[in-house]
């Protein structure tokens, strides 16, 4: 069967909930304990989290729920295009820059932009209605929050490569009960895997 393109199952332009899930590479538990390298690696979870409040905070997708395995991770993410329209030009620049900053501190944080940062934004009508669109785009959280957690561990163990598959798994959640169903799994599975 076909798998659907995710842009036929969520319109970046209306409001939507999905259950979003993505899986480390090789099954590897990268974000947990290894059997294989008898190492441990659940300090990468307390990454991802901190990673989803920023990303809740600086963009228009709700962060409904998430669960963080050892092998994958499972988030319940809600579209608002509509609270992103109400934002003028400068709070979009202003957002985006504190999701990719242009300038990092000696210890790698993001540093509060700049005037002439947001400018260059605010200023290009073109290049701001762009931003806006991946403010509240699933694709785009998605792409940044697994871009930065294979940067970080792969620096931290001094390779290179990929960390997450190559696709994430996006299903919408059409109503209160799929969404009640999607939340009560997710329980259930943090406790199994953590017996």
């Amino acid at each position: 069967m076909v798998r659907l393109a995710r842009a036929e199952v969520i319109d970046s332009a209306e409001i939507a909930i999905a259950h979003v899930h993505n899986r480390t590479v090789r099954r590897c538990f990268w974000m947990g304990d290894d059997s294989v390298s008898g190492k441990n690696f659940n300090h990468r979870k307390v990454w991802i989290e901190e990673y989803l409040q920023q990303f809740a905070a600086a963009s228009g997708i709700d962060l409904l729920g998430f669960a963080i395995l050892s092998n994958h991770l499972h988030l319940i993410l809600r579209t608002r295009p509509d609270i992103v329209a109400t934002w003028d030009h400068r709070e979009v620049a202003r957002r985006w820059l504190m999701l990719c900053p242009h300038r990092r501190s000696l210890e790698s944080a993001a540093m509060p932009p700049t005037e002439p940062e947001i400018n260059s934004i605010a200023g290009c009508p073109i290049k701001c209605a762009d931003i806006r669109e991946r403010l509240s785009s699933i694709s785009w959280w998605m792409r940044l929050l697994c871009q930065r957690v294979a940067q970080r561990a792969n620096h931290e163990a001094e390779e290179s490569g990929r960390f997450f598959r190559d696709r994430y798994r996006a299903t919408r959640l059409v109503d209160e009960a799929s969404l009640l169903a999607c939340a009560a799994y997710k329980a259930m599975e943090i406790r199994f895997w953590h017996r």
